[in-house]
């Protein structure tokens, strides 16, 4: 039995500079925000894991700050969306968290790509690695779940090391200018 408490939507996106400056990125507000994804076209993409959507948002150079949300990966009803990461191909991989047991590739019209099942129900992250960054690694969390579902699950709270045919894309030491 896995079970989840959610708060209400108080969350907010900002950004602190290089200086320490706060800056509030939108007027929205989140349950619980998770994943943080440029699209090669520019856009950002995040999600409201509690309402089990991801939006986009077109950057506004001027104001330094997020235009108005728009729909992007809705309604999928395999668990909730938690952390992501990019690959080469210019998809994202979405861990799909609270019961969802797998990660769910995303093309940048928001269409789903692919679905990969997990040993666990929980799937929290994603980063790819190794020396050719084609090895995706998955983290899982555990924390609320009973004994018995541990019992029964034993790869709950497991690091899992994938090889999906796809590489993932170098960070940038100094941040995203935008």
């Amino acid at each position: 039995m896995v079970k989840t408490v959610i708060a209400g939507d108080e969350g907010r996106l900002y950004r602190v500079d290089p200086k320490g400056a706060v800056t509030m990125l939108s007027e929205d507000r989140f349950g619980i925000t998770n994943t943080m994804v440029w699209l090669p076209d520019g856009r950002f993409v995040t999600a409201d894991t509690r309402k089990n959507a991801l939006h986009s948002y077109g950057w506004d150079k001027k104001t330094g700050r997020l235009d108005k949300a728009l729909p992007f990966f809705t309604g999928f009803e395999r668990g909730l969306p938690d952390g992501s990461c990019m690959d080469a191909e210019s998809h994202f991989w979405n861990c799909r968290v609270v019961g969802g047991s797998c990660l769910a590739r995303i093309a940048p019209d928001g269409e789903l790509d692919r679905i990969v099942d997990l040993p666990c129900s929980w799937p929290t992250s994603c980063a790819f690695g190794g020396s050719n960054l084609d090895t995706l690694f998955v983290t899982s969390a555990r924390f609320t779940m009973s004994a018995e579902h541990l019992a029964a699950n034993p790869f709950e709270g497991g690091l899992f090391e994938l090889r999906l045919g796809v590489r993932g894309v170098p960070g940038k030491a100094k941040g995203v200018a935008r």
